[in-house]
This record gives structure tokens, C-alpha cells and sequence, in this order.
């Protein structure tokens, strides 16, 4: 994204225009890389959200409320106390970095007015946000770099404040100086060769200079007319005066945020009143992304780790299970030597008999030679035995894992079905009750929230609901009347489809229809023919003590279609 000089350059224009001469008055800190000033200027509340996240710093004026720790961290007490109520007088970027400077006037114990510069450093995991007293010594910063960390730049209270080293590139605003660097270009990827060379752009932002000037990102060496026309694009990027804020979507996500379009990029831009907005917009629908995506990988790596303990304990359990299958040879060795136990003598290691359950032929049966023959045929027994037990006793443990296995499964597909924060919710305490996720504290689990709600669509006037996890699936299926229409995939893990007849007779395009969505929402998404049974609800039901998901159903049909494209 371009999170660039350039954009924090127009970015401080707005903050400054709106924010000068209004004062702080209140200051929160709801993460521990984040500050968030209240300030009051022009009759209107605003909140200046400061953050030196690595993956999203950013300074700009945002909606999203927070909610803040119950202790207050030690830098926002010392915010609270050098700048609380303090008045800014003005907010700026330093030329060609991304680095912002708020500018404020505040008064100390004595009630002496004293000059204070909170900086913003927003520069990936480098980010920092540092408090500058007047006479250029560090008062606190957020993040304390010291000397075992870089070598280079230290940020401690009490040092002197010194800005990040300088970039040795050329700004792209020094027209001739960038004309003779250019005319050096001796041809290929002229966008690299341009981000190398000319600071305070990211490489988009580059690259959108020499789209704009030559129509493609590679080119010969450049003549002077091609060099100037392409330094002017540069420059420009500095002096819009027209700016129309905006977001690039892309596959129904917020991509980029922008201070105008960027010709480089064909499709959807949303636009806003401010690049302040636009920005907050953007990181808000990141932030909640990044959440999303952290939940998500959280739990799907406990689900997966649940899966690979289950597949070792069920890979015992069948190893076992095949040891014990001989149990019947025990049995038959056994009434051998208690037959023919007239002809075993001490010290023999081995007999050969007659089988008479099998034609007489003859068997050899292993003997213990210290054994007496009572004591062998009884050894023979007591194998029989201990295998014959274990075997029953494996029956149910295999059926558990088996159906264990079979559930983290069905719990496995919803990840790849959810999109929102609820559903993930809703995994969370399906994953609970299975006992994968740690139990959270009663106040919390008190908290009230609303379940995700299933997909519900219109198919010829019918509707039609489907459940992209289980718990919606229990409730699909829980409310469905008893001549509603309800389906899934046959023997493959998908969600409960259901469509609502309202004492109609729902037609075979209707039930087609649907069936493909089945088939979309379900493991068989990418294959084709894919077979899905449908039945009257009345016909479906829940096992007691069933998991989530889980239900039995008869007098059905099926059908085979390939999956729905419509929703995807």
C-alpha cells in the first residue's frame, strides 16, 4: 500500500487544517503500541489515532472507539501528564519522510508555558512515537531503542532527539536533479530503477509516476524529452492540488487507499471527503481482517493439532486391534495341548498335532520348555483371553476416534466458510464445549453476543437458507418446518440446506437449485457431478448427544449437480 511520505505529506496538510489551535483532552492508550488523543478544535471533537504497529502504523483522525486497559500503561501516564490540555499548534511531515510532528504548547508545574513535540515515526517495524521536549531531549517514547538493539539511532529519554538517517536519494520535486539522474537510466524496469533513486515514494507511488508519463513500467534509455516528461510526473505527485481521496476494491476487499486514482489500476475506487477518512476506513477494515485472521489461525492450528493427536491415537489403536486379531489361534492351541496333553513332555519346545477343525491336518504349537503341559495349554488361555478383551475394549475407542476425527473434520470445512468475526465466535465455543479451546473466565463467557446468522437467498420465490458452520447448521435444521425441503452432500462433509415450503410444492428447478449450493458449500466444492440428497424435513433428526452438526435422516433422494458458482 502506499503509506508513503508522499501520502502522510497531504495527510498532515488535512490534520493540520483541522486540528491547530485545538486542545488535548483526553488521552488513551487501548494498545501497547497505540495512542489515541482527544482533542477539541473548532467546536468539534476529534481523535487523532497514533500507532507504531509494524504491520499498521499510521497517524490520522479516526471513528473506531477502543476500549482502554484497566492500568493505565507507564507512557500514557507520562503523555497524561506533560501534554494533557495542552494546545497544538500545528501538525507537519518532515520533507520526504514518514515521519509526523504535533507541535504543542503545554505548562508545567510552575504554570510556565513550555513547547512539546509528540513524533510520529511511522516507518514499519522502525515505527516509534516519542515525546520531544523544547530543548530537543527525548521526554519518553513508546518503544525504547537502545544500543544492544541498533548500533546506529538510539530513542531513551534523556537522549537527544535525532531524526531517522537520511535517505541518499534525490526528491522528486528537484526537477533537474531528477532529469540527470534519470537520463542515466540505461533501460529495463525504469519503476525500480526510479524507486532506487528518488525518496519519499513507495514503489507504487513510483510506479504511478511512470505509468502516468510513458504508459508502461519498462522502457529504453531515455531521451531528454521522455527524462523531463517523467520528472514533471514525479514532481506532481507532490503538487496536486486537487485531491479526491479514495480506496482501490479489489475482489470485494479494500486494497489500497489513495489521495486520487491511480492510473496504474483499472477497477472499483470508493471516494471520501478526506484522505483522513479514507485512511481510517482502510486500516479499520484491515484491523478487523488481521483480527479475523489471527482468530482464525488460532483455533484452526489447535483444530489441526486435535486432528494429528486423533490420527496417532487411532493409528494405535488399529495396530493393537490387528495384533489381537490370532485371539482365535490362542483359543485353538490351547484345546490342542489339552487334547493330545499325554503326549507333551517336560522340556519339549514344540508338538506337532492333528487339527480336527481343519481335516486333521497337522499343526506345530510353540511350547515353553519350562513349562509344565497344564502350564502351557494355560498360557495359550490366558492370550486368548487378555486379546479377546482388549479387542472389545478397542471397538468403542476406535468408533470414538473414528468419530472424532470425522467431526474435526466437518469443524475443519467451516474455517474455509467463514468470513465474519460471529462465526468465528461461533467456533470458538463449538471448540470449547469440544474441550480444544480453554475455557474462558465466567464474566467473559457472560457477555451477551449475537450468533452469526446463516446465507439465506431467494431461488424463485423460495427461500433458502445454508449453514456455514455447525452451529448454524443445528439451527437450520432445528427451525425448519416438517415439509420444508431439506439437503447436503451425500457422505461428504457440507452444510444443511433447507428450503422453506411454506405449504407449497417446491419445484424440481427450485430443489436443483439448491442442491448446487450444497454442493458449493461443501468439501465437494471443486469437483464436479457431485451427489446431494434431499429429503422432508419431518425425515431429519438429531442423535441424542449428538455433536454439533451431526444428524440422521431418511426417505431421501438424491441428486447430481455441480457446484454453484453464484456465491463464491
Amino acid at each position: 500500500m502506499p503509506s508513503d511520505a508522499l501520502h502522510y505529506s497531504y495527510l498532515a496538510e488535512e490534520l493540520d487544517a483541522l486540528l491547530s489551535d485545538g486542545k488535548i483532552e483526553k488521552i488513551s492508550m487501548p494498545e501497547k503500541d497505540e495512542i489515541v488523543l482527544g482533542i477539541r478544535a473548532r467546536g468539534k471533537n476529534f481523535s487523532l489515532l497514533v500507532s507504531a504497529c509494524p504491520s499498521a502504523a499510521r497517524c490520522h483522525i479516526t471513528e473506531s472507539k477502543k476500549e482502554n486497559p484497566t492500568v493505565a500503561p507507564s507512557f500514557l501516564m507520562h503523555l497524561r501528564k506533560h501534554i494533557g490540555g495542552a494546545k497544538i499548534i500545528g501538525i507537519s511531515a518532515v520533507p520526504f519522510e514518514r515521519v509526523l510532528k504535533i507541535e504543542m504548547l503545554t505548562r508545567n508545574e510552575m504554570a510556565d508555558e513550555e513547547h512539546k513535540t509528540l513524533i510520529a515515526e511511522i516507518m514499519g517495524k522502525y515505527s516509534n512515537i516519542i515525546l520531544v521536549s523544547k530543548n530537543g531531549i527525548i521526554s519518553d517514547c513508546i518503544k525504547k531503542v537502545g544500543a544492544d538493539t541498533s548500533s546506529k539511532r538510539q530513542v531513551l529519554p534523556s537522549l537527544r532527539y535525532e531524526y531517522p538517517p537520511e535517505q541518499e536519494k534525490i526528491a522528486p520535486t528537484s526537477t533537474e536533479l531528477a532529469i540527470a539522474e534519470l537520463k542515466n537510466f540505461t533501460g529495463g524496469d525504469l519503476a525500480s530503477y526510479a524507486i532506487k533513486k528518488f525518496k519519499g515514494l513507495a514503489p507504487v507511488s513510483a510506479q504511478e509516476a511512470i505509468f502516468s508519463a510513458i504508459g508502461k513500467l519498462d522502457s529504453p534509455p531515455l531521451s531528454d524529452e521522455t527524462a523531463r516528461l517523467v520528472a514533471s510526473k514525479l514532481k506532481s505527485l507532490y503538487e496536486c492540488d486537487n485531491l479526491r481521496p479514495c480506496i482501490r476494491k479489489s475482489d470485494g476487499y479494500n486494497a489500497d487507499f489513495y489521495f486520487r486514482p491511480y492510473s496504474l489500476f483499472d477497477g472499483e475506487y470508493v471516494f471520501f471527503d478526506s484522505l483522513n477518512q479514507a485512511v481510517d476506513v482502510y486500516f479499520k477494515d484491515k484491523d478487523k481482517q488481521n483480527r479475523f485472521n489471527e482468530k482464525s489461525r488460532h483455533l484452526s492450528t489447535l483444530l489441526k493439532n486435535a486432528i494429528v493427536r486423533t490420527e496417532k491415537k487411532l493409528e494405535g489403536f488399529l495396530e493393537k486391534s490387528e495384533s489381537c486379531k490370532n485371539s482365535e489361534l490362542d483359543k485353538l492351541f490351547g484345546e490342542l495341548l489339552l487334547a493330545n496333553i499325554y503326549k507333551i513332555k517336560q522340556g519339549m519346545t514344540s508338538i506337532t498335532v492333528e487339527n480336527w477343525y481343519d481335516d486333521n491336518k497337522p499343526v506345530t504349537v510353540a511350547l515353553d520348555k519350562d513349562k509344565s503341559p497344564q502350564a502351557n495349554a494355560q498360557t495359550y488361555f490366558k492370550k486368548y483371553s487378555k486379546k479377546k478383551k482388549t479387542t472389545e475394549q478397542l471397538v468403542p475407542l476406535i468408533e470414538q476416534a473414528r468419530a472424532q476425527l470425522d467431526y474435526y473434520d466437518s469443524v475443519l470445512l467451516s474455517f474455509s466458510l467463514c468470513k465474519e468475526n460471529s462465526e468465528i465466535d461461533d467456533l470458538t465455543d463449538e471448540l470449547e464445549k469440544a474441550g480444544l479451546v480453554k475455557k474462558r473466565q465466567k464474566k467473559a463467557a457472560k457477555i451477551k453476543r449475537q450468533p452469526s446468522q446463516p446465507i439465506c437467498v431467494q431461488i424463485d420465490g423460495f427461500t433458502v437458507k445454508i449453514g456455514k458452520n455447525n452451529m448454524q447448521n443445528d439451527a437450520v435444521t432445528r427451525c425448519a418446518k416438517s415439509d420444508d425441503i431439506w439437503l447436503h452432500t451425500k457422505a461428504i462433509h457440507g452444510s444443511h440446506v433447507v428450503i422453506s415450503a411454506n405449504g407449497k410444492t417446491v419445484p424440481d428447478a427450485v430443489i436443483k437449485k439448491a442442491a448446487e449450493l450444497a454442493a458449493r458449500y461443501s468439501k465437494a466444492a471443486q469437483s464436479q457431478n457431485v451427489p446431494v440428497d434431499y429429503t422432508l424435513a419431518k425425515y431429519v433428526s438429531k442423535p441424542s448427544g449428538s455433536p454439533p452438526g451431526k444428524v440422521i435422516y431418511t426417505h431421501q433422494s438424491t441428486i447430481f449437480v455441480n457446484p454453484s458458482i453464484a456465491f463464491i
